[in-house]
C-alpha cells in the first residue's frame, strides 16, 4: 500500500504538478463541517488538494468543488429514492456526477471509503476500500 506522500512522489516524478491547499482552507473544511478531518486526508489536502495534474482528472475531488460535494450526493441519492448520506459522513469524490465515494468522519486517521455509482442493482452503497489511503492508490490504475 502505497502512502500519500509515495503517491504525490510517483507523481512528481511523472511530470505532474501539484497543488496544495494551506492549513487555513483545510481549518475553513473543519468549521464548514464542524469535524477534525482525519489525518490521511489532511495529508491529500496539504500535498495536492489543489490539483495534482492528470490524477483524478475529471473527478471532483479538489478543493474547488469540495465544500458542494455532500449536496450534490445527496441530491444524486434523491433522484435514485434513497436516503441522504448521514450526517457524519464526508464526501471527498464525486466521478461525472453519477459516482460517489465518503468516509465517515468518526472513522480514525484512516477510514474506510463507501461507493455508490448509479444504476447498480441494488442501489445501495459498498465499501469500497478498507482505507483512504487504499482508495487514492486506487485512483492511480486510472491514470498510468
Amino acid at each position: 500500500m502505497a502512502s500519500i506522500n509515495d503517491i504525490a512522489v510517483l507523481l512528481t516524478k511523472n511530470g505532474n504538478r501539484l497543488i496544495p491547499i494551506n492549513n487555513e482552507d483545510i481549518s475553513k473544511i473543519e468549521l464548514e463541517f464542524n469535524a477534525s478531518l482525519p489525518k490521511v486526508y489532511k495529508q491529500f489536502l496539504q500535498l495536492m488538494g489543489s490539483s495534482a495534474g492528470v490524477y483524478m482528472q475529471g473527478s471532483s475531488v479538489f478543493y474547488n468543488e469540495l465544500l458542494s460535494l455532500k449536496e450534490w450526493a445527496n441530491e444524486l441519492l434523491v433522484e435514485n429514492n434513497m436516503q441522504p448520506l448521514p450526517d457524519n459522513a464526508f464526501v471527498f469524490w464525486m466521478h461525472q456526477g453519477y459516482q460517489i465515494a465518503y468516509f465517515n468522519l468518526n472513522d480514525g486517521d484512516d477510514p474506510p471509503v463507501y461507493y455508490f455509482t448509479e444504476g447498480q442493482a441494488n442501489n445501495a452503497f459498498e465499501l469500497k476500500e478498507n482505507s483512504l489511503t487504499d482508495f487514492f492508490s486506487s485512483q492511480l490504475s486510472f491514470t498510468y
